[in-house]
């Protein structure tokens, strides 16, 4: 029997979702919501908390176990049954050839899901699980650019990563942050991820900036560009009048879910 939710403590709600997360190796959060009767944006924000301690990986949908990325190959590489909604509308930009950069992250991961498995297309990546996402497709050519590896996220970022992106062309790079600010700035969460963030911007022709509206709201850490250099903003229904708002005096155009409808509140 579910507990009056009034009662349960964060820390009790966080070792629920960990007890069940090592049982089954991933939790969703719409289960999580239902079953600990909190609304999903709790979740998400305890399953933020939970990662930052480093006790699990956000996935698109959920989380999942902190493990070694290859001895997790098969759980990387399955596509979610339920695709992350700013992924399926950044999807539409996907061009049918050239060479495509994606960043790290849970909306970088569930897109390389929906990348085409074309020998048109090329992907470059400074993300493990995205590469392994990728690659699941034989026409398709994946190139991670190695480097010092993330735990936080697997990404890889260093000297050589950097140095790797300058002396590449992208066509199209799909950017991830960890903040936006009043004036518009982009951030990420360190200077190492800002300096590859920054260095695929400038290999690239077209930029999407790929966001929910959690991570928009978050207080990253470095400057790395103005939301102006961008191309194209897909974000999730959640993005408040404020971030549309700096889009629109910036001149970019901006693809967003429908806002999700449930019955929960907190």
């Amino acid at each position: 029997m579910i507990p009056d939710p009034t009662s349960r403590s964060a820390d009790d709600r966080r070792a629920s979702i960990l007890a069940a997360l090592a049982g089954a190796g991933r939790v969703e959060v719409n289960e999580l919501a239902e079953s600990l009767a909190v609304a999903e944006e709790t979740i998400r924000r305890d399953l933020r908390t939970l990662e930052d301690d480093g006790l699990l990986r956000r996935a698109h949908g959920g989380a999942i176990s902190v493990a070694d990325p290859v001895a997790d190959l098969d759980r990387l590489t399955v596509p979610e049954p339920v695709a992350h909604p700013v992924a399926t509308l950044a999807a539409t930009l996907l061009p049918e050839r050239g060479i495509l950069f994606l960043d790290a992250g849970p909306i970088a991961e569930a897109l390389a899901v929906c990348v085409p498995n074309s020998p048109a297309l090329q992907v470059v990546t400074t993300s493990i699980p995205v590469a392994l996402v990728a690659s699941r497709n034989a026409e398709l050519s994946v190139y991670n650019l190695g480097g010092t590896v993330d735990p936080a996220d697997d990404s890889q970022s260093g000297q050589w990563t950097r140095e790797s992106l300058e002396r590449i062309r992208v066509d199209l790079a799909f950017i991830s942050v960890t903040g936006l600010t009043q004036d518009g700035e982009l951030l990420a969460a360190s200077p190492k991820a800002a300096r590859i963030k920054r260095a695929a911007m400038d290999a690239a022709s077209t930029v999407v900036l790929i966001a929910d509206h959690d991570q928009l709201e978050a207080n990253g850490l470095v400057k790395f560009a103005q939301l102006g250099e961008v191309d194209h903003l897909v974000v999730d229904g959640g993005v408040g009048d404020a971030v549309l708002a700096l889009a629109a005096e910036a001149g970019v155009p901006v693809l967003r879910s429908s806002p999700v409808k449930t019955g929960i509140t907190p």
